[in-house]
């Protein structure tokens, strides 16, 4: 006899919206396009501020200065089939009883929704840290590190005192997870080089990473993180742990034990949270602001609304922990909310979300990086013409320090099905219309980056 809890609720209203067109909203789109051309009665509804998808993971080589920011923005109309509506609007509110999303545009109802709507920095009630210190969440965010890391060269180099040189031109990255790792690599190795166009010695630069907990890429294994941490400090990183930052003040980082940490450029990489939107929508929450959902990612007492990506909160029942605002995880969990709509369409039993890990990639600098995949470490320099980033972002060619000519990521303008690899979307091409799995695109979905997810 069929579990009566693994029965769809009706879904035979054909208006599904999906709210968020970060990585697991975008991919539950590109999934349900096929069933358009199988039902003219389905209406699909994407929504989101931007007209374009952000390549999260790719974020700090854009604050790093070593790509352009629309490389990572990649245009929605590239991606999306003619019958999927777009809606480009802030979203401010939610009537659940009703079924309407409240926007700019006006409400959107819907049959079913999918809330993607990604996350926000967590500041953690630091006092001063969000006035103080820079975000690396959106494209936008990462452009303006790299402006404020410029302005600091230049302030430094118009400072006669070597000492006030040398703190002027420091970066100090607070958070010692993976997209603070991996800014600091990107910061550690470019700032030498481009030091000199500014007027100042390449010795004047550096990079202190701040992380409150005994070790950097909590949750890694020992081996992982020893690798990390030699390639950091052969980069010239000051890696400090056991490093809680108390406040935020004009002169820099305070840190709880009464200690302050200088510098020029301060950027805050320390964790993310659900967008406030989320608060006083009536859907339950947990940590962080998380909407809880059950095994089929539907928010609990509300099956007619899924959740994917960093919003939603799903316990890996291996670990009992809740899984991490991963791209590898949005895209999982996006692809069980698609094949679940498709089975509310067609009558048939839902599929309980199951996490599969495909591994842990981090890039530390532009040329190295370390990896935990299929229980195996390890980490080094990428050889030169490499199918894959160390960050697992970008699937063919590498960019190397210095150069800022067109990565393989600076072409998605341009983009069309099978032109050119799609892992620094965070998307497989067989998740589109006329798309191919390409040399150097994983086929079984790209390893776990680093960095929120939506």
């Amino acid at each position: 006899m069929e579990d009566a809890v693994n029965k769809p609720t009706a879904g035979r209203d054909g208006r599904i919206v999906v709210a968020g067109a970060g990585y697991a909203g975008l991919h539950v789109a590109l999934r349900l396009t096929a069933r358009l051309r199988h039902n003219p009665m389905l209406e699909l509804t994407l929504v989101d501020r931007h007209d374009y998808h952000q390549a999260i993971t790719e974020l700090p080589r854009v604050a790093g200065g070593t790509r352009a920011a629309d490389a990572v923005r990649i245009p929605l109309q590239d991606l999306l089939a003619t019958r999927v509506r777009f809606v480009q609007t802030e979203i401010s509110g939610f009537d659940l009883s009703g079924r309407r999303m409240l926007t700019g545009a006006g409400p959107i109802g819907w049959g079913r929704l999918v809330l993607a709507l990604g996350s926000r920095p967590n500041d953690f009630a630091i006092p001063g840290l969000a006035q103080r210190a820079l975000s690396v969440y959106s494209a936008s965010d990462a452009e303006r590190v790299w402006a404020a890391v410029s302005k600091a060269l230049d302030d430094a180099a118009a400072a006669a005192d070597p000492e006030r040189q040398r703190r002027l031109a420091t970066v100090v990255v607070g958070g010692g997870g993976a997209t603070g790792v991996e800014l600091a690599g990107e910061l550690a190795e470019i700032l030498p080089e481009v030091a000199g166009g500014h007027g100042l010695a390449p010795d004047r630069p550096s990079v202190q990473l701040i992380e409150a907990g005994p070790a950097i890429l909590a949750g890694s294994s020992p081996q992982l993180i020893d690798k990390a941490t030699r390639i950091l400090s052969d980069l010239g990183v000051q890696v400090r742990t056991h490093a809680t930052i108390a406040a935020a003040t004009e002169k820099g980082f305070r840190l709880r034990d009464g200690q302050l940490v200088e510098g020029g450029v301060f950027v805050w990489a320390g964790g993310v949270k659900a967008p406030e939107l989320v608060a006083g929508s009536g859907l339950p929450t947990g940590h962080n602001g998380r909407v809880k959902v059950d095994r089929y990612l539907r928010v609990l007492d509300h099956p007619e609304i899924y959740v994917a990506g960093d919003l939603a909160s799903v316990t890996d029942p291996r670990t009992g922990h809740v899984l991490p605002p991963l791209a590898q995880v949005a895209l999982e969990e996006g692809e069980t909310v698609a094949r679940n709509l498709d089975a509310e369409q067609e009558g048939g039993p839902l599929e309980a979300f199951t996490f599969h890990d495909k591994g842990f990639v981090v890039s530390v600098g532009t040329r190295r990086g370390v990896a935990d995949i299929a229980g195996i470490t390890t980490g080094g320099f990428r050889p030169s013409g490499s199918t894959a980033s160390p960050s697992g972002t970008c699937a063919a060619g590498t960019q190397q320090p210095g150069n800022r000519g067109p990565s393989c990521c600076e072409r998605q303008r341009n983009w069309r099905p099978g032109s050119v690899p799609l892992a620094a979307a965070g998307l497989e091409p067989a998740a589109l219309p006329g798309g191919n799995m390409e040399a150097g695109v994983w086929p079984e979905g790209p390893p776990r980056w680093t960095g929120p997810s939506d």
